[in-house]
């Protein structure tokens, strides 16, 4: 069971989670917008998340619209279909013409592509045709103003993806949107921030909801 933090009136928990494994993360293969469901070893995941999970008192749960996130709501919360909220503006990074390829190709297709290197993974600064950070940044900052203006003094879970739940993370700790990047994300990883009513952070826990997760790692 998940340790919860005792609510106050007017508090607020976000919880996040990012997906269970898919062929993408498997073959190490940029991912984006590109529309792929988990794969079964995924869906195992999500299962296995969700008995540790079980537990854990929510409101509401939102969505990215891409499958594998989808998916991973639906398994962990067992919330039904018809309650999902699904939100468009907590889709992943749009990665544009590098979506689908691993880093040798992209580096023997489009040299030009700049990459902030942290530790073992390649953060593309430039895809081309894609989303810069700053305008990532940007959704993310629309995003969590949306929730916290619907649905401020709830329990909220969310169900998203790497790139851009840094960057929504980094706006709560107080992160610059390159900070925000040496902070890697999980499958099936938990976050759960505590905001108070005037949005301060109260409190911040990460909680691996599988035990392999590591197994799969970023790149």
């Amino acid at each position: 069971m998940i340790a919860q933090p005792k609510l106050s009136r007017g508090d607020t928990l976000i919880s996040t989670i990012r997906h269970g494994l898919t062929e993408l993360n498997r073959d190490k293969r940029v991912g984006g917008h590109t529309d792929v469901p988990l794969l079964e070893v995924g869906r195992q995941q999500a299962q296995e998340a969700r008995s540790n999970f079980s537990e854990t008192p929510f409101d509401l749960v939102i969505s990215s619209p891409l499958r594998r996130a989808i998916e991973t709501a639906l398994i962990v919360t067992g919330v039904a279909q018809a309650d999902l909220i699904i939100e468009p503006l907590c889709i992943e990074r749009f990665f544009g013409e590098m979506e689908g390829l691993t880093r040798p190709q992209v580096e023997e297709r489009f040299p030009q592509v700049v990459y902030l290197q942290i530790g073992r993974i390649g953060n593309s600064l430039n895809p081309p045709g894609g989303e810069s950070y700053e305008a990532l940044r940007r959704r993310a900052e629309q995003f969590l103003d949306q929730v916290l203006a619907d649905h401020s003094g709830r329990r909220i879970v969310i169900s998203s993806h790497q790139a851009f739940m840094q960057q929504l993370h980094g706006l709560l700790l107080g992160r610059d949107p390159y900070d925000s990047l040496r902070v890697d994300l999980l499958n099936l990883e938990l976050n759960q921030f505590h905001l108070d009513p005037l949005r301060k952070l109260i409190q911040h826990q990460r909680v691996y909801l599988i035990p392999d997760a590591q197994k799969y790692a970023s790149f």
